[in-house]
């Protein structure tokens, strides 16, 4: 009678109902499939370390053998299949392999065959793979599906790409002035910023790094009164002339001004063009707030990569 009065209250509440279509749903008055869930699924997760055969109770397996020895094989067994009202059609195994050993899986029963790229007797998951079988209802020949095996550790690959190292000796005088201020385009490359890097036709994430220090050569008012406003200037990459929106805004001061970028930055080839992408920094005036002078500015140093990260 308890069992009759909860499945009572559940349907009275709403946590579990029906259709006219026989759908049963959890937490919803209106399932639109056999079984609807509005909430989340949970089922069985196990390790185990040990030759297993699996059944009923069983879901995600994970398998952790601690073994060292040489050749050794880990041994998952598939339930063999029956027929009749028991028959598991559609029951899905979910199984890891986080353990140093390569891993077995086949059914318990000879001759049953799993169908993967064509039909097999086993399927072999090395170290770190998922797999994913389902059983087809069938009950001679090929009785299971694998529906997926893939890995599952990812590591990150960075490669160097390009790299600019560029310092002026010590004690030596400004290389490379430009001229930088309202009178000036809206941007200007910085000398020395400028380089290239070969990539093939797919994306990929880069990791930009930047560093240059400015000397200021002559400001066009040797010496700044009390009071005086001081300009700030943007720095950006950019690569095959497009921005990366990798930027930072400084204030200047007497003796000059240094910018430090980096960032991560998502990279799509142009469709048409060689292999080969140019890369280099722009400097322009941020607010100069009325001034009208005009920077003129040494490069003391530049370090500038280009890192490609890819994932193996």
């Amino acid at each position: 009678m308890k069992q009759l009065f909860l499945i009572l209250l559940l349907y009275s509440t709403g946590v579990m109902s029906q259709n006219t279509a026989i759908n049963t749903g959890i937490n919803t008055k209106n399932p639109g499939s056999r079984l609807t869930v509005n909430g989340s699924f949970a089922g069985d997760y196990k390790i185990v370390s040990d030759d297993v055969t699996l059944d009923d109770s069983d879901f995600y397996i994970a398998y952790n053998s601690t073994s060292s020895i040489p050749g050794d094989r880990g041994i998952i067994r598939l339930p063999e299949a029956i027929s009749g009202p028991g028959n598991f059609k559609g029951r899905i195994y979910g199984i890891k392999n986080i353990s140093a050993l390569e891993l077995m899986v086949y059914s318990e029963r000879p001759g049953e065959k799993i169908d993967a790229t064509g039909d097999v007797d086993y399927i072999v998951l090395p170290p770190g793979y998922y797999a994913e079988l389902i059983s087809k209802g069938t009950t001679t020949g090929t009785t299971w599906e694998l529906s997926m095996l893939v890995p599952t550790k990812l590591s990150s690959k960075m490669t160097r790409l390009s790299n600019i190292a560029i310092g002026v000796p010590k004690n030596s005088s400004y290389q490379s002035l430009f001229t930088i201020g309202p009178s000036s385009s809206l941007d200007v490359v910085i000398p020395d910023s400028m380089g290239s890097f070969f990539v093939d036709k797919q994306p990929r994430a880069l990791f930009l790094n930047f560093t240059v220090g400015l000397a200021l050569v002559d400001s066009g008012t040797p010496v700044y009164p009390p009071g005086s406003v001081i300009s700030y200037y943007r720095c950006e990459l950019f690569i095959n002339d497009m921005p990366t929106g990798i930027f930072q805004v400084v204030q200047e001061n007497s003796k000059g001004m240094q910018f430090n970028l980096s960032g991560k930055y998502n990279f799509v080839p142009p469709p048409a063009g060689g292999y080969w992408h140019t890369f280099y920094a722009k400097i322009s005036t941020w607010n100069s707030f009325g001034s009208a002078n005009n920077h003129v500015l040494g490069v003391l140093s530049v370090l500038l990569s280009v890192d490609s990260i890819t994932r193996t």
